[in-house]
């Protein structure tokens, strides 16, 4: 029981996601039918907290109060509101960054993990977005279809394919070369799956850097582009293989 974290958010609560440092951090993500992104920072083991986000203060009570617990209730903030149910929240792999589906559609934010010093400003900023397809169809079921999202993980593509490579295969140093290059040039990017009703979309997310071209000298947190969306009939069960 000291390992218990008892909080009331007053609404229903659809998804929660523990960051990745969770052991060290004590920092989670959670939304629900108030439609409110919430982060919420500390707060002891062993305590149960009555919280109304916005008020000045929360309401905390004892609970297991023999175990000599202290007075952190923890802080909640939230981070983006006012776009309907949040159904589905994930972090990346990496922890850098966060999705999370509303019914609005697919936002990405950048994290405060693994920020330098100097880029602590750039914690928690949405740095893409992503519609859902505004159709009828869409409009009927929104309450049926509910969106799920993964991370890819690289490593274990990796592992795979070089499971499934003979290991007589004859490649050319500069064959071995270009492949090398090819996967440093793609390692920093993190990919996203995201199944919502009959669509499918596959997402790249790019680090944050200098900008170039149009947006040279211009500092970006990151950025999310479309790699690929597939539409399919609700009905129909389609298996990708990435590669």
């Amino acid at each position: 029981m000291k390992d218990v974290q008892l909080r009331s958010f007053a609404r229903p609560v659809q998804t929660v996601a523990l960051s990745p440092e969770y052991k060290s951090d004590r920092t989670y993500l959670s939304g629900g039918l108030a439609g409110n992104l919430i982060l919420t920072v500390g707060g002891q083991p062993g305590r149960s907290v009555s919280t109304t986000i916005g008020t000045a203060a929360a309401t905390a009570s004892g609970w297991l109060g023999s175990m000599g617990i202290g007075t952190n209730t923890g802080k909640d903030t939230i981070l983006h509101s006012g776009e309907g149910t949040i159904s589905t929240i994930k972090w990346s792999l990496s922890g850098k960054y966060v999705v999370w589906l509303n019914e609005h559609g697919i936002k990405i934010m950048r994290t405060k993990l693994k920020l330098e010093s100097s880029d602590q400003e750039d914690a928690w900023k949405r740095i893409g977005h992503i519609d859902r397809p505004q159709t009828d169809e869409w409009e009927t079921m929104a309450s049926v279809w509910k969106g799920r999202a993964e991370w890819i993980d690289e490593q274990a593509l990796e592992s795979d394919e070089s499971e499934t490579r003979p290991e007589d295969a004859a490649t050319s140093p500069a064959a071995d070369l270009l492949r090398r290059q090819a996967k440093a040039s793609t390692r920093s990017i993190e990919r996203l799956l995201v199944g919502w009703g009959g669509t499918i979309w596959i997402i790249h997310v790019h680090p944050g850097g200098i900008g170039v071209g149009t947006d040279v000298g211009e500092r970006s947190v990151g950025r999310a582009e479309i790699a690929k969306v597939l539409v399919l009939p609700p009905h129909v069960l389609l298996i990708v293989a990435l590669k």
